[in-house]
């Protein structure tokens, strides 16, 4: 299963590289996937580099080294990523789910909880002010018998 989800992936991001032509197939282009335990896909993508030695002495040195006359490397060219799946269904867009990401919280629900938590912080504010002018009002100072001394 892990297998054919990693090849699938794989062709996909090649054609990505290659301008969406199918007919042209990208040698020098590799896209390497990471599948973790945790199912997370970290993908990076690499170029190969084929080098041949310019002078006969770096040939030799070079051949001596490696066994080849020519180098190989791989050169990152990004881009870097890591791909979280939510759901893994058994079709194409649809289907019985075979995966299900427990831990995923969907950002709509996120929102929507944080606009509850303003909406009830300002329903307490405006409780405490009703019970503020309630008590302001019910409040009733004596009168004071040395206010009318100088009038």
């Amino acid at each position: 299963m892990r297998h054919i989800w990693k090849q699938s992936i794989n062709v996909s991001f090649r054609f990505l590289y290659c301008g969406f032509d199918v007919t042209s197939f990208c040698v020098n282009l590799t896209p390497w996937l990471i599948c973790t335990t945790t199912l997370q896909i970290w993908v990076r993508n690499y170029q190969i580099l084929e080098e041949t030695a310019s002078t006969a002495k770096e040939a030799h040195s070079q051949k001596k080294l490696t066994g080849h006359s020519h180098s190989t490397s791989l050169i990152e060219i990004g881009p870097r990523f890591v791909l979280n799946p939510i759901r893994i269904f058994r079709g194409s867009f649809g289907g019985q789910s075979i995966y299900v990401n427990e831990e995923f919280v969907n950002p709509n629900i996120v929102r929507s909880m944080e606009k509850k938590e303003k909406g009830e912080k300002y329903v307490r504010r405006k409780g405490a002010e009703r019970k503020r002018k309630k008590r302001e009002e019910n409040l009733v100072v004596p009168e004071d018998p040395l206010a009318d001394v100088f009038h």
